[in-house]
């Protein structure tokens, strides 16, 4: 431990180690001043001597004088002292001192514009210099940074061109760590410092487009790839963490996704295409962890009770309860939200691209472009992934596309599964029919036959329903292609060449196939049909649902064909349903009243009256009462003006015409068969004339739902019209307006195709060896482990003793006995069908 002689403040003849020193000036800066000085011209002399010789062995005191140094100028002396070793340190690291050097913490926005692009070198002396040294001042300076005393933005740069140069593994770890808690500490608890978030962000971008630019495909990396690499990690990190989740952050991650660098270009395209998956997980596991902490309670039931325990186990309790209530009422405001929480969760990064059809059209180029030992596969497949997606979310059209997509659509392509998912969720409804034709001719010849396997021809009969499924313009047949625009001429496959209900009668057949996967996949193939397009299947394959739907002319849209609202949808049918609930209630009403007149005449007041009255006069009882009417009674019987409410005059008005509109309307009308136009007509006057709140959209829904179910099903449609022939068209409609959620828990991203969904459903695949073990080692956990504390029951016992000692025991003896009477009993049974218990042809003995 080094010494030094103190000069003012106390004995001069004691020696002072430096963290007392540290001490001392913490206590009093201006009386140890003078000592603080003569450590800081002696770390001034040693960083010299370094420098001088890189090469050799530091001092044994550097370290440690750094760390001083570091720790006493940014708290004592904070100003110009902490700049200056700051600066001392920095040039010690990178060589040379940060140009520009800022002498007010908070010049944020200055330094911004002084920093300049990375150095992809470093001076000689700083490569040499020994790790313990580099890691004493790297450290020296976070702790600087951490107490404020040098600004966030004198560090960045320094450390970037650290960690791009520098080839030290554990160095370059706490650099990144170190960065990134900074930014968060920056925007902590909520309190964002937008200017030097910007600042530092541009920075970013500028490492990045300066890599875009620099570098080639199929290079090697360079210091500023290494750079560009840690940049987008670090915007990555910081987005999953919700602290830099804005527009900026996701034109920094596409401008990396179209890199050159294929390393900087997969970690871009992995975080689009990965990241609100990750979000999710992280916060479902921060839940469960959350609530983990709070349901374990230590009841301590082998331990001693006492009073601070007692009360530690009611506290623990208390948490508890009141954490599963929270947890209780936020799934309950989740099921009963109408949209309010769920506008404020964060979009997707995908929906935040600013110019997507310009990324899309880069990457799709450099897949065309790049050669076969350019990309690996693994990577063309990411930034196929890529595109797709977003021309999928984005409704792009990209017609480049998928003539490249058809060339990886061979039976024996590798990863071909992926491939049909990816032109899965490359379609949309604004895609040319053109285009997708061909799609559907490739997959038919190389998946739907006979000569492939049933894995492969379930998989591509799924793939064609899921392309159709989005693309249902392709289902338009020749007549009604005729019916529209003109038809182009420029040579591509249209509808006239491809004979759509010979192509859906084909795939129908398979729906009695022999394999139960390619059975599995044609039914799938049949309902589809059966909901969009029922008339391009025969009579027989049609089924309940697709002959209702058949018998109301359902037909899909053609290309460019859009049916324009003219109205909130189900506005007509709630007013319908309003105004059945208001006859309904009047009815009710009604029989209520006729019901209250019977019961106050039954239960009047009486009168003692004279005995000897006619019939005619009130009747008397045997205890001298007469029942008698009351005068509001006597009143009763004469006609009684109608009462009207003061002020309701014109809402009387509106109610009788809104009453008679009814009557034309929605009291006795049954919507399944007024036409396009009137619905049209009614729907919009009663979408202009109110505000509906969330739960009336919600019961919107819900009468949609039930009128399109209607429409698939006759059977309900008949039901619903004998419903409305006696008045009761919405009975069986609740109130209420809570849904009942699916327990479906996975996590659903949008626009997401996967693999799996496409592949064979009947399949069952073979189990490795590694799956195998696990399977059997949970089944016996499952069946050794014991639901109950404590040890073996007598049961268990009695099972693994020896049979020799339990063979004259109470239980076996009881045991022997039952059978020996069982026995007994089924001998008496078999004698009295023998004869009468005796043996007919044996000798009697004589007495």
């Amino acid at each position: 431990m080094s010494e030094t002689a103190t000069g003012a403040g106390s004995n001069s003849t004691l020696p002072l180690k430096l963290s007392q020193l540290q001490n001392f000036c913490k206590r009093d800066p201006a009386g140890y001043k003078e000592d603080y000085d003569a450590q800081s011209r002696r770390l001034t002399s040693l960083v010299g001597i370094l420098l001088l010789s890189p090469n050799a062995d530091p001092s044994p005191s550097l370290v440690e004088l750094i760390q001083f140094m570091a720790a006493v100028s940014s708290s004592s002396y904070k100003g110009e002292e902490s700049d200056r070793v700051a600066a001392l340190l920095m040039e010690l690291l990178v060589g040379t001192s940060s140009s520009g050097v800022v002498n007010n913490n908070n010049a944020t926005a200055e330094a911004s514009a002084t920093i300049p692009l990375l150095q992809s070198t470093l001076p000689l002396a700083a490569l040499q210099l020994h790790r313990d040294i580099r890691k004493a001042c790297v450290s020296a300076l976070i702790l600087m940074r951490n107490k404020g005393a040098v600004p966030p933005l004198r560090l960045l740069q320094s450390f970037f061109q650290l960690m791009a140069v520098v080839p030290d593994k554990n160095l370059r770890e706490s650099l990144y760590h170190h960065i990134v808690n900074d930014i968060r500490n920056i925007n902590k608890n909520g309190k964002k410092d937008e200017k030097l978030n910007r600042t530092i962000q541009s920075f970013f971008h500028r490492i990045v487009a300066a890599s875009s630019n620099e570098s080639t495909a199929g290079a090697e990396d360079s210091p500023t790839d290494y750079a560009a690499k840690r940049a987008v990690q670090m915007i990555c990190d910081l987005y999953r963490r919700n602290v830099w989740n804005d527009e900026r952050s996701v034109h920094i991650l596409a401008t990396a996704a179209a890199s050159p660098n294929a390393s900087v270009m997969s970690r871009a395209l992995r975080f689009f295409l990965n990241i609100e998956e990750a979000m999710a997980l992280d916060k479902k596991t921060s839940e469960s962890q959350e609530w983990q902490g709070f349901a374990h309670v230590d009841l301590h039931l082998h331990s001693k009770k006492t009073k601070s325990r007692k009360r530690i186990i009611e506290k623990q309790i208390k948490n508890r309860q009141r954490k599963q209530n929270q947890r209780e009422y936020g799934i309950i405001a989740s099921r009963e939200d109408k949209g309010v929480e769920s506008s404020k969760k964060l979009f997707p990064a995908i929906e935040l691209l600013h110019d997507p059809q310009g990324v899309c059209e880069t990457i799709l180029k450099r897949i065309k472009s790049s050669g076969s030992n350019t990309y690996k596969f693994e990577v063309k497949m990411l930034m196929l992934n890529f595109v797709t997606r977003v021309v999928g979310n984005h409704e792009l059209i990209l017609l480049p596309l998928y003539p490249l997509l058809q060339r990886y659509m061979g039976g024996h392509q590798r990863d071909v599964t992926a491939i049909l998912a990816y032109c899965v969720q490359g379609c949309h409804e604004y895609v040319p029919p053109e285009e997708i034709y061909g799609i559907l001719k490739t997959i038919a010849h190389n998946f739907i036959t006979e000569r492939c396997s049933e894995e492969q021809m379930a998989v591509g009969i799924n793939a064609v329903r899921s392309i159709c499924a989005r693309v249902p313009s392709v289902l338009s047949t020749e007549d009604e292609e005729k019916e529209g625009a003109g038809q182009g001429g420029d040579g591509r496959e249209t509808s006239s060449s491809w004979d759509v209900e010979a192509f859906t009668r084909d795939l129908a057949g398979y729906a009695k196939h022999k394999d139960r996967s390619i059975s599995i996949a044609g039914r799938g193939w049949v309902n589809f049909i059966r909901e969009v397009h029922p008339s391009l299947l025969q009579g027989k394959d049609r089924g309940l649902v697709g002959a209702g739907l058949h018998k109301a002319g359902e037909k899909p849209l053609r290309y460019g064909e859009v049916r324009a609202a003219s109205g909130v949808e189900g506005a007509d049918l709630l007013a319908a349903y309003e105004a059945s609930k208001k006859n309904a209630g009047k009815k009710r009403d009604g029989d209520s009243g006729s019901d209250n007149d019977d019961d106050d005449d039954s239960e009047s007041g009486w009168v003692e009256m004279k005995e000897g009255d006619g019939e005619d006069e009130e009747d008397v009882s045997d205890s001298g009462w007469v029942e008698m009417k009351d005068e509001e009674e006597e009143e009763s019987d004469d006609e009684a003006p109608d009462l009207v409410l003061l002020g309701d005059d014109d809402d009387n008005a509106d109610e009788k015409e809104e009453e008679g509109d009814g009557a034309a309307k929605g009291d006795d009308v049954d919507y399944s068969k007024l036409s396009m136009e009137d619905r049209a007509k009614l729907q919009q006057e009663v979408s202009s004339t109110r505000i509906f709140t969330a739960s009336e959209f919600a019961k919107m829904q819900k009468l949609v739902a039930r009128q399109q179910q209607a429409r698939r099903d006759p059977r309900l449609a008949a039901k619903l019209k004998r419903a409305v022939a006696r008045g009761e068209e919405f009975a069986d409609m609740s109130d209420s307006d809570s849904d009942d959620d699916s327990d479906d828990e996975d996590i659903h991203i949008k626009g997401a195709v996967n693999a799996t969904d496409i592949m064979a459903d009947a399949k069952r695949k073979r189990m490795n060896k590694a799956e195998k073990l696990e399977k059997i080692i949970e089944g016996r956990q499952k069946w050794e482990s014991k639901e109950r504390a404590g040890g073996s029951t007598n049961t268990e016992k009695k099972r693994k003793k020896n049979f020799a000692m339990s063979k004259f025991s109470f239980s076996t003896r009881k045991k022997i006995g039952e059978k020996g009477t069982a026995k007994m009993g089924r001998k008496q049974k078999r004698s009295k069908l023998d004869g009468g218990g005796r043996d007919a042809k044996k000798r009697r003995r004589k007495f």
